[in-house]
């Protein structure tokens, strides 16, 4: 299992997240920053299980999921969410 931080404008965001065969299989978002509604964070976690492990899948994924949703994360952009989950997996890898 792989632990990613990263320092957003308006928050901390921590990832745990475990790889298999090159793909997302378990992730986990957590942080001090606020997301509305609070119920939609548990959606983007279900919504990158089975992503390639590649940081423009990621984003695409992230930024997808944000225009269908429109998810509010004051301070905080779909980048700042994919650095996270990828310094996570560069834990897994390496």
């Amino acid at each position: 299992m792989g632990y990613g931080t990263y320092k957003a404008a308006k928050g901390l965001i921590k990832v745990n997240i475990q790889g298999y065969k090159e793909k997302i299989k378990e992730i986990q978002i957590s942080g001090d920053f606020f997301t509305y509604p609070e119920d939609r964070l548990w959606d983007l976690e279900r919504n990158l299980l089975r992503t390639l492990v590649e940081r423009e899948k990621i984003l695409s994924k992230v930024k997808d999921f944000y225009r269908k949703t429109n998810l509010l994360n004051p301070g905080v952009a779909p980048e700042d969410f994919t650095e996270a989950i990828v310094r996570g997996i560069d834990k897994v890898t390496s």
